[in-house]
């Protein structure tokens, strides 16, 4: 499997590459970067790790992509503290615009892994803008949030975080869904008192906080690499794995004209199914509420482009 990260020289995307290797994962990563120094270094290091490991890392343009089974987008604008991922839109859309487009002339056919935030919107538009315009083939990342849930209600719980599993849908943000109905520990429901579930959710907002208030200039690479390689090792093995990610919905959950987090079954050629799950009262309410976060997102992308949605 041939895979090109664009934006290879960022945090984010040096650390997919790492992973990608180490999990012997494709057969060859091309890594894009404009930042041409910096890609140099990370091709330099990353090169070497991969000795007696059976792929072909290197660095080029876009004319090298076509053969790119999948394409994984890291890249972004320089952004300075924020409050919500959503902040990041107005630069960020430019960006996925040209990258689009670059997409469409070389490997239209690839699956696109978006990471770049907002991922849902920026989903959204990658689909708008391709070619083919086929919903399956576009995937934003956002497991980081089920990643964090998992591990927020083990520590609450007071049990190691392999024996616990749960699941976000919605947002990739602060109106995100927390689906406690689908929190288990050794594969058996669990009863949660609504006090526990507040102080879960109250911790939400404290984890873009806790970054943005270090000022580290980086993103959280080494979880998100962890995850990408989840999604790439599902599609490319074609393991019809259900991973929550942000995908284009068209009447599940109710919903349609944008992308949000669902259980996604992930195998070749990107989204073969979503699974309907049975949400609590509390959720749906929830979801129509991240609903709206994000179709103002959807409506802002369709009046930059020029498009109307549906």
């Amino acid at each position: 499997m041939k895979i090109t990260i664009i934006g290879a020289a960022g945090t984010l995307g040096s650390c997919t590459t790492f992973n990608l290797i180490v999990h012997s994962l494709a057969n060859e990563i091309l890594m894009i970067d404009t930042w041409e120094n910096m890609l140099k270094a990370h091709y330099m290091d990353l090169n070497t790790a991969a000795t007696g490991k059976d792929v072909l890392v290197r660095t080029g343009g876009y004319e090298e992509v076509p053969g790119s089974d999948v394409i994984i987008i890291t890249a972004g604008a320089p952004s300075g503290v924020i409050s919500s991922r959503m902040e990041l839109l107005p630069n960020n859309l430019p960006i996925v615009r040209d990258i689009a487009e670059k997409i469409n002339q070389f490997c239209p056919d690839a699956v696109v892994i978006i990471a770049t935030n907002p991922v849902g919107p920026l989903n959204y538009a990658m689909y708008l803008l391709s070619a083919s315009q086929d919903r399956r083939k576009f995937i934003g990342y956002s497991l980081n949030d089920s990643i964090r849930f998992q591990m927020m209600a083990a520590e609450a719980l007071g049990v190691p975080s392999r024996r616990v599993d749960g699941m976000v849908i919605g947002e990739h943000g602060g109106s995100q869904v927390m689906l406690f109905s689908s929190l288990r520990v050794d594969g058996k429901p669990v009863t949660l008192s609504e006090d526990f579930k507040r102080k879960i959710r109250e911790r939400v907002p404290n984890i873009l906080r806790g970054y943005e208030t270090l000022k580290p200039k980086r993103t959280a690479g080494w979880t998100s690499a962890i995850g990408l390689a989840d999604v790439v090792r599902a599609i490319g093995k074609d393991t019809g794995e259900i991973i929550p990610c942000s995908v284009v919905i068209d009447g599940e959950y109710g919903y349609r004209n944008l992308s949000m987090t669902v259980p996604a079954i992930l195998g070749r050629g990107g989204v073969q199914g979503i699974q309907e799950l049975e949400l609590a009262p509390g959720e749906q309410e929830g979801l129509k509420v991240s609903v709206g976060v994000l179709k103002e997102a959807v409506d802002y992308i369709e009046k930059d482009l020029g498009m109307s949605g549906g």
